[in-house]
């Protein structure tokens, strides 16, 4: 799985394997970030373009050349739809990543560096573009390792971390799952929001940690509990977590939470409540909620505010 970042920069500086131009159909250069790679990489570049391509790009398309002065080897290049001249076909848009990402497989890159694609002169809605990116890069089956959104507006760095941050509670979930799934049935959670309710927030810990029947009356060791909440976006147990990872790498991430943890599959009957948790998670496309200020959990927990609720988790074994 391709790990992807979000970085506040210059793109040609970058040190990476490709380093992704937005060019124009006819590769002759231009402004915005296609002038910017032309005069880093050095007169050779467009020597090189009317080469390769003598009859330009098509949008959606794209192709390779060397990196002439730039630290990269590679420059792919790829042709945005223009937003700004009524190209709103979005599935070109997608299709200048996933195009970037098969050349750099074609060349054997394992580190990329893109650009929002068609999100500056060309006008593409800002958060549309960060959202394509962001997501096509993580659903592109590729061998390149790490993929870099490059910006230079502050703003915008943080709305891409945002995107990237957004599937991390779905995934510490399921990495939940993935745990019971190898034996750990004694993993338990409870989630809830912040004060504020700007948060969706969690806390995960093995059940012998806590105290009476229920999640709620504490915990007898506070160093046991491995705790995670959207304002820290991407980090969890000081590790970072995107959209990109595999549940399986954040159930890994989990269990180092908990030194010498050993699986006890004995509790087969909260696996399968949360189980079934985590399908209403899926159907109503909410988190779970079992407190928040103000909030009634007498029905159970429920799924965001939609009104629908699972009923409390059954009680630890032999308590």
């Amino acid at each position: 799985m391709v790990r992807i970042r979000a970085v506040l920069g210059d793109i040609v500086e970058q040190d990476v394997d490709a380093v992704v131009n937005a060019a124009s159909t006819q590769m002759r250069g231009g402004g915005g970030v296609d002038g910017a790679i032309h005069r880093a990489a050095g007169p050779g570049l467009l020597r090189e373009c009317i080469e390769r391509f003598p009859h330009g790009l098509a949008t959606g398309d794209a192709g390779w050349t060397s990196a002439g002065d730039m630290r990269a080897r590679w420059i792919i290049h790829t042709v945005g739809p223009n937003f700004a001249a009524g190209n709103t076909e979005r599935s070109l848009l997608v299709s200048c990543y996933r195009r970037s990402l098969e050349v750099a497989d074609e060349l054997g890159a394992r580190s990329i560096a893109f650009p929002l694609v068609s999100a500056g002169i060309y006008g593409w809605p800002r958060e549309d573009a960060i959202r394509v990116a962001v997501r096509t890069i993580a659903e592109t089956p590729t061998l390149v390792e790490e993929a870099r959104i490059v910006t230079l507006d502050q703003g915008t760095l943080e709305r891409i971390r945002g995107e990237l941050g957004s599937r991390v509670p779905w995934l510490v979930l399921r990495a939940v799952r993935v745990l019971h799934e190898r034996g750990f049935h004694q993993l338990r959670v409870w989630p809830g929001l912040s004060p504020s309710g700007m948060h969706w927030r969690v806390s995960i810990s093995p059940s012998d940690n806590l105290h009476g029947r229920e999640h709620r009356e504490g915990y007898v060791d506070s160093e046991r509990v491995l705790r995670y909440t959207t304002g820290s976006s991407c980090s969890l147990a000081g590790e970072e977590v995107t959209i990109a990872s595999p549940p399986e790498e954040v159930a890994d991430i989990v269990l180092r939470a908990f030194p010498g943890l050993e699986p006890s599959p004995t509790d087969s009957e909260y696996v399968i409540w949360f189980a079934e948790l985590l399908e209403l998670v899926d159907r109503e496309g909410s988190l779970p909620i079992a407190y928040a200020d103000e909030h009634d959990d007498s029905r159970g927990w429920e799924l965001g505010n939609t009104g629908v609720f699972h009923p409390h988790p059954p009680p630890v074994p032999g308590r």
